[in-house]
C-alpha cells in the first residue's frame, strides 16, 4: 500500500501482490505512487459498467478470481489518506478499526469453506442452479444500506479491467459488488468492496466499517426487487501478509456477505496495512 494503494488505472496488480513495503509504501507506477503522493482527486476510475439482471452461469471462486481477490485485499482501496490526515496537523482520526484476527480458521463463522486437496476452495453449482433452503436466485445487487454505520449506496458492477486486474469502485461515495462472485443471497460469499477514504472527498463509502458489531443488519436490494437482508457474525482487521483467503473467499454452503476496505493504520507510513473484513450471513 501507498498514499494512493488503488492506482492511476483503478485496478489491483497481481504482480505486485506481497511485495514489502518502505517507508514510501510499495513500488508502484503512475500517479499516487511514489514520487506522487497525492495523486489526482479521483484516480480510480472504471465507470459503471451495465450489466444484465440475470447473472451469467460460472463456477465461482477459481484460482483466477482467488488471485484477483487476494491482490485487491493487499493493495487495499484507500486513496489520499495522506493528504488527509498528515494535512489535518493531527487532528483528523484515522477510521474505527475492527478487532485484530490472526490468519486461518475463524472459530465459530457459518459455512466455513470447502477445502480441495490442493488447498484451493472447492467449485460450487453454477448461478443458474435453482436455490437451495432460503437462498435467492441470481439477481443484480442495486442498492446497499447498513444503517448501524450510516451507509446508504447505490451499487457499482466491478469485474476486470482489459489487463486482467481487478476493478476498483470509480466512485469512493460508492461500493461496488465484484460480479464474479455470487449475488447477494445465493450461495457463497458474495463480494462488496469499497474505499475507506479519499483525496477528493476525506471519508468515503466504508470509512466506519470497522465499527460494525455482531448482529446488526445489512440490506442488499436486488434489481429484482426482493431484498437480501444479512447479519453481521464478525468484523476482522487483517495484516496484507497474513490475509486468510480461504476464509474470506473460500465457497461455502449458504448465502453470505463479505464487505471489504482498507484497515490496520500505519501513522509510520502514512498507509493501511491491511484489511476490514465483514463476515455475515443471509437472515431473510
Amino acid at each position: 500500500m501507498n498514499d494512493d494503494p488503488a492506482g492511476a488505472a483503478g485496478s489491483a496488480d497481481p504482480a505486485r501482490a506481497g511485495r514489502p513495503e518502505g517507508p514510501d509504501g510499495p513500488a508502484s507506477a503512475g500517479p499516487g505512487g511514489p514520487g506522487d503522493p497525492a495523486g489526482p482527486a479521483d484516480p480510480i476510475g472504471p465507470a459503471r459498467k451495465e450489466v444484465a439482471d440475470a447473472v451469467p452461469g460460472r463456477t465461482r471462486n477459481s484460482r483466477r478470481t482467488a488471485a484477483l481477490l487476494v491482490a485487491f485485499a493487499v493493495a487495499c482501496v484507500a486513496t489520499g489518506v495522506t493528504v488527509i490526515l498528515a494535512g489535518a496537523g493531527g487532528g483528523a482520526k484515522p477510521p474505527p478499526q475492527a478487532g485484530p484476527a490472526a490468519a486461518g480458521t475463524m472459530p465459530g463463522m457459518p459455512g466455513m469453506p470447502h477445502v480441495t486437496a490442493s488447498g484451493l476452495p472447492a467449485p460450487t453449482t453454477a448461478a443458474g442452479t435453482p436455490a437451495a433452503g432460503g437462498a435467492l436466485p441470481a439477481s443484480r445487487p442495486t442498492e446497499l444500506d447498513i444503517p448501524a454505520i450510516g451507509v446508504h449506496s447505490d451499487l457499482l458492477d466491478l469485474g476486470l479491467n482489459k489487463n486482467g486486474t481487478l476493478e476498483v469502485p470509480g466512485k469512493p461515495l460508492q461500493a461496488g459488488w465484484y460480479h464474479n462472485s455470487p449475488a447477494p443471497g445465493q450461495v457463497g460469499p458474495s463480494v462488496i468492496l469499497g474505499h475507506v477514504d479519499s483525496y477528493a472527498t476525506g471519508p468515503a463509502v466504508f470509512y466506519k466499517l470497522g465499527a460494525l458489531r455482531p448482529h446488526e443488519r445489512i440490506t442488499v436490494t436486488r434489481a429484482d426487487r426482493k431484498t437480501a437482508v444479512f447479519t453481521v457474525d464478525a468484523v476482522r482487521s487483517y495484516r496484507k501478509r497474513a490475509f486468510p483467503t480461504l476464509d474470506v473467499y473460500g465457497n461455502t454452503s449458504d448465502p453470505e456477505l463479505r464487505l471489504i476496505t482498507c484497515g490496520d493504520w500505519n501513522a509510520r507510513t502514512r498507509s493501511y496495512d491491511g484489511n476490514t473484513v465483514v463476515f455475515a450471513h443471509l437472515a431473510t
